[in-house]
C-alpha cells in the first residue's frame, strides 16, 4: 500500500513508527484535474535532518 500520510508529530516520534495523518492536500477544479499526470508524497524530504514535520505533496500537470 502506498503511504498517504503527510504529517508526523515530532514529539511522539510518529515518523519512525509510520503513524501519521493526511492533512496536506492539493485542491483544484475539474478542468485542472484533467491535466494531472502524476502525484506523490515526498517522504524523502521529511527524512532529512531539521526537516519539517510535513512532507511535500507534489502534483505534475501537463
Amino acid at each position: 500500500m502506498t503511504p498517504t500520510h503527510t504529517y508526523w508529530d515530532y514529539t511522539q516520534l510518529r515518523f519512525p513508527r509510520r503513524e501519521g495523518m493526511r492533512i496536506d492536500f492539493v485542491l483544484g477544479s475539474p478542468a485542472l484535474a484533467e491535466r494531472v499526470t502524476g502525484a506523490f508524497i515526498d517522504r524523502q524530504e521529511r527524512k532529512g535532518k531539521g526537516a519539517s514535520d510535513h512532507a511535500p505533496v507534489v502534483v505534475d500537470l501537463r
